[in-house]
């Protein structure tokens, strides 16, 4: 059951497959380490892959977009999916990843990783170059769209060519923009559709589709702006159940101009989500904040969706609260008991990251909640501050963040009131040792830590104490499982 819990808490929409059964608060209890629950959680996802991809005779395919962005637990999960054994990718599985070369260097972790599998498995990757379309190409999408046969359609394409240099997105924003300036409409005499070629040849049309689209915007009603700037604010995409909560705590109409928005093509809607049709359209949407309000509107966004977190004592919008709140920073906040709130939101927000096993964003939950607290925290919020710098000193032993890791298990055996507050940032602090290989120096702090406690360990081991802890230990596995 606990295994369960894992893949649910991570892929909660797979509560959906096990049904009212099952109940996660009871059981997804479990002592894991940071180590051992980032390892179980990739060997189930493994597993669960295995699976699907086994109870169908086709391939299992996954795609993944923007892998430019792609961060370093990610990859480390893709290998781990080639690698292990009974995942047989070339039999059974397909994996599709896009990204762009002038974002991605040869040195991303996704390239060495792919030059590892193909190594160790013999699992071949094919790179493939996408260029802007040719004209024939552009001709064939443009005939599909319009159902019409190409030759009646080249001169069109031939124009949207010249203008776009064959970029897709390009095409498909000038022809809704030629469809709103009535250029190419449906002709009812002809009963197809039509275009007006020497209007569309003599339009100005700027040189880059980033320029392009924010032209566009500028026609759009100042309500619909304002929708689409504070939907800019969480990304490429977000839950309309969010917005609708949004919309009602900041008294701002959201969800009708959004809607707008999405028959005028600039969004997109489906499986409960707004999602801007391309992220060229969110940074623009983004951009029309000027920089030093930016600040602000994700504060305010943030503040809004934490009040309701406390208030409902709903934790769905915790991590996109707390995330809201960091992209406004410290700075914003000015009242102490605020900033206070402020950190223990971030503090609850790691939590429920490690308990998905990221613990990346966890690392940076707890970072940003130790930013928020002031001057003299370890005097006036004792608690809150061994608990966040203890929780991000195990995070950054995780993520390998050494430098990192030193400086938060120095700040608490720094100021920890007693050696039961330090035992935690003393235990991270071995394993650091331990980890880099620094056996000795590890041994010589657990030594000098037993000493300060009154124990002792023994210089030499007789070969009878040997065999007595190794038939107690066996004893104590006896009755445990792989």
């Amino acid at each position: 059951v606990q295994e369960i819990a894992c893949l649910v808490t991570a892929m909660p929409n797979l509560a959906n497959i096990l049904g009212d059964d099952f109940n996660l608060n009871q059981s997804s209890k479990n002592d894991d380490t940071a180590v051992d629950a980032q390892k179980r959680l990739r060997y189930l996802f493994c597993q669960f892959v295995d699976v699907i991809s086994r109870c169908h005779e086709e391939p299992l395919i996954l795609f993944l977009d923007d892998c430019q962005w792609m961060d370093s637990a990610t990859v480390a999960l893709l290998n781990q999916m080639m690698i292990m054994t009974g995942v047989d990718i070339e039999d059974n599985g397909f994996f599709f990843g896009c990204y762009r070369d002038d974002e991605m260097g040869e040195t991303h972790p996704l390239f060495h990783m792919l030059s590892t599998v193909n190594s160790l498995c013999g699992t071949k990757t094919t790179k493939i170059q996408l260029t802007s379309m040719s004209k024939g190409a552009l001709n064939e999408m443009v005939s599909t769209e319009l159902s019409l046969l190409p030759r009646i359609t080249r001169s069109l394409a031939n124009i949207l060519h010249h203008k776009t240099k064959g970029s897709p997105l390009f095409v498909k924003q000038v022809m809704m923009e030629l469809y709103k300036q009535r250029l190419l409409y449906p002709s009812l005499s002809r009963r197809r559709w039509d275009w007006e070629a020497d209007k569309i040849l003599a339009m100005k049309v700027p040189e880059n589709v980033a320029t392009f689209i924010t032209k566009s915007f500028d026609r759009l009603p100042s309500e619909v702006l304002s929708a689409l700037v504070v939907l800019s604010c969480f990304g490429a995409s977000a839950d309309i159940s969010l917005i609708e909560v949004l919309e009602r705590e900041i008294k701002q109409p959201l969800i009708a101009p959004l809607e707008a928005a999405v028959a005028d093509s600039v969004l997109g809607k489906k499986d409960g989500k707004f999602f801007f049709m391309h992220d060229k359209l969110q940074e623009t949407a983004y951009s029309m904040m000027k920089p030093e309000e930016r600040c602000l509107h994700h504060n305010l966004y943030g503040q809004a969706l934490a009040f309701v977190v406390v208030r409902e004592k709903d934790d769905r919008y915790l991590l996109t609260a707390a995330t809201q709140i960091n992209f406004g920073g410290p700075q914003v906040i000015i009242d102490d008991n605020q900033a206070l709130s402020v950190a223990n939101l971030n503090l609850d927000a790691g939590k429920k990251a490690m308990s998905m096993s990221d613990f990346f964003s966890a690392h940076r939950y707890f970072n940003h909640g130790i930013s928020y607290l002031r001057s003299g925290h370890w005097n006036k919020q004792y608690d809150v501050s061994l608990e966040l710098f203890n929780l991000a000193a195990a995070c950054a032993l995780m993520n390998a963040e050494h430098e990192r890791l030193k400086m938060l298990t120095g700040e608490v055996i720094r100021h920890a009131k007693c050696f039961e507050d330090k035992f935690r940032a003393i235990c991270i602090s071995i394993n650091l040792l331990f980890w880099s290989s620094k056996l000795p120096d590890a041994i010589q702090l657990v030594n000098s830590n037993l000493s300060s406690l009154g124990e002792e360990l023994p210089v030499a081991v007789t070969q009878s104490a040997i065999h007595y802890q190794l038939d107690h230990t066996k004893t104590l596995l006896a009755g445990l499982s792989d």
